[in-house]
């Protein structure tokens, strides 16, 4: 199965709402080798610039974060460049997609805490455009575990302050009154969310007894171009404000 043709009806409900989710995107074959290259990850310690929780328990606590994990390791590299999801975004924002990047997430038993609500694309160097991203467990993950959970609409506001991931700042202040609901979105592994770059979203702690680990993906429309803002990924880089971000950083991954 190379590609997962998507209905109008699924596309339609992404752009209104900002999320959507996915059933048996990957089988369970795929999933094993997703998880022994993951896990082989997790345990390792890398550089800093991809392992951008090292040396921050405060952060840990929200989970061990691990980026472009793809320029690395060539397991997930066939992930996170695998042409099914990369149709998948290209279908729901409408435009051929480029890869920005990928990270790996584990939020940790015990001593946990919740993924403060937040949008993406303002901690992102980028212009505004359909950016997405493609969330992937690994394994199953309902509410106790801390599966994600998105506010539907909330692309539709623009982007909102952007706050410190370690502080629960109350973003529901920009919100009006019939956009305070969040909908949670428990997954099989297998399945996938997707959700808009300007979408609500965050986590609650993982109050169960095993790791939450999923393999996140994003990508964003080709023309985005580079802010300036400092970010891990482009930092040291050369490029120039204004300058689409193209090349071997940020290929390709699909068509409409």
């Amino acid at each position: 199965m190379e590609t997962y043709p998507l209905t109008q009806e699924q596309i339609q409900f992404f752009r209104e709402n900002g999320y959507l989710t996915l059933k048996g995107v990957f089988t369970e074959e795929e999933m094993a080798e997703l998880r022994e290259a993951a896990e082989a990850l997790l345990n390792q310690r890398l550089d800093p610039r991809i392992e951008i929780s090292q040396n921050d328990p405060e952060y840990e606590k929200i989970f061990v974060q691990k980026v472009n994990l793809w320029r690395i390791d060539e397991r997930m590299r066939k992930f996170a460049l695998h042409p099914r999801l990369g149709k998948i975004a290209a279908q729901l924002a409408g435009t051929t997609m480029r890869i920005w990047h990928d990270h790996l997430l584990a939020k940790m038993p015990g001593d946990s805490k919740p993924t403060a609500w937040h949008q993406d694309i303002p901690y992102w160097p980028h212009t505004v455009g359909n950016q997405l991203g493609i969330w992937i467990p690994l394994y199953d993950v309902d509410e106790q575990m801390g599966c994600l959970g998105v506010i539907p609409k909330s692309h539709t506001l623009g982007v909102l302050p952007a706050h410190d991931f370690r502080e629960l700042a109350d973003v529901f202040q920009y919100l009006p009154e019939s956009m305070r609901t969040p909908v949670w979105l428990p997954l099989k592994a297998g399945d996938c969310s997707v959700h808009h770059g300007l979408t609500l979203h965050g986590a609650n702690a993982n109050r169960s007894n095993r790791p939450r680990v999923a393999f996140a993906i994003f990508y964003m429309p080709d023309g985005i171009c580079y802010t300036g803002a400092g970010h891990v990924v482009t930092d040291g880089q050369g490029f120039e404000v204004g300058q689409p971000l193209r090349g071997e950083l940020f290929p390709i991954v699909g068509e409409p």
